[in-house]
C-alpha cells in the first residue's frame, strides 16, 4: 500500500504547471550565467512581457493572500515545497507506518551556497517546513519558536535528498519535533524544533486566516 502524501498533491495543469515551467527557467538563468549575456536584451524583453501578460490578470496582495488560505489541506503556496510557488524546491513528504514523515529532493544551482553545495539556509528552511508539518500530522496546528539546526556535512548540489522529520511530543502550549537531511548514508543536517500551538489566543489573532470579507 502507497503510503499516504502530507504535502500538496502536485498537478500537472494550471498554475502548478506554470511554476514548473518558471523553475525550469530558473534553473537554465542560474546554470547559463554571463553566456546570456549577448541576448540579454531581448531575453529581458521578453520576460518583461510575459510578466505584464501575467500580472495583469493578478487580483491586489489582500485578495491573493485571502485566496490562498481558503484552500483546503497543505499549503500550495508555501515556499518549501508550495507546488504554486516557484521559488519553492518539488518537495513531497510522505507518511510512513511509524507516524514519521519521509521525502526525498534535489535542489539545484539556485540553492547554492558554498562552491557546489546547499545553501545552509536552505537546508534550515527544509526542516523547518518538514518538523512543521510532523506536527500537523500528529495534530498539533504550531508555528516555529525556536530551531536547533547542526550542519553536520555539506551537502552536494544535484544530490539526492532525504528528508526525515517526526513529532516528538506536546509540553503546555509548545510542541516539538525532530529531524535531518542526509545524502545516502550520510547524516548532513540534524534539527530538533520548538512550535507554540495556534490555539493559543495570541498566536491566533497574530496569524489568523484573512476572511472573505478581507479579500
Amino acid at each position: 500500500m502507497e503510503a499516504p502524501l502530507a504535502t500538496a498533491q502536485p498537478r500537472d495543469t494550471g498554475i502548478d504547471a506554470v511554476a514548473s515551467a518558471t523553475r525550469r527557467l530558473i534553473d537554465a538563468i542560474t546554470r547559463a550565467g554571463a553566456a546570456v549575456d549577448a541576448d540579454a536584451n531581448r531575453i529581458v524583453a521578453d520576460l518583461d512581457a510575459l510578466t505584464a501578460r501575467i500580472d495583469a490578470q493578478a487580483p491586489d496582495l489582500s485578495e491573493r493572500i485571502a485566496t490562498m488560505w481558503r484552500q483546503p489541506g497543505p499549503g500550495r503556496f508555501d515556499p518549501a515545497g508550495g507546488t504554486e510557488n516557484p521559488l519553492s524546491p518539488p518537495v513531497a513528504l510522505w507518511v510512513q507506518p511509524d507516524g514519521s514523515l519521509r521525502g526525498e529532493v534535489t535542489l539545484r544551482l539556485a540553492f547554492q551556497g558554498p562552491p557546489g553545495h546547499v545553501h545552509g539556509g536552505t537546508s534550515a528552511m527544509l526542516m523547518d517546513h518538514a518538523l512543521g508539518i510532523a506536527n500537523a500530522r500528529a495534530g498539533y496546528a504550531a508555528v516555529t519558536v525556536g530551531l536547533d539546526i547542526s550542519f553536520r556535512a555539506a551537502i552536494p548540489i544535484g544530490s539526492t535528498i532525504t528528508i526525515l522529520a517526526r513529532h516528538d511530543g506536546r509540553d503546555g502550549r509548545k510542541v516539538r519535533s525532530s529531524g535531518e537531511l542526509r545524502v545516502g548514508d550520510l547524516t548532513c543536517v540534524t534539527a530538533t524544533g520548538t512550535f507554540v500551538l495556534m490555539d493559543d489566543p495570541s498566536t491566533r489573532e497574530k496569524f489568523r486566516r484573512p476572511s472573505r470579507e478581507q479579500a
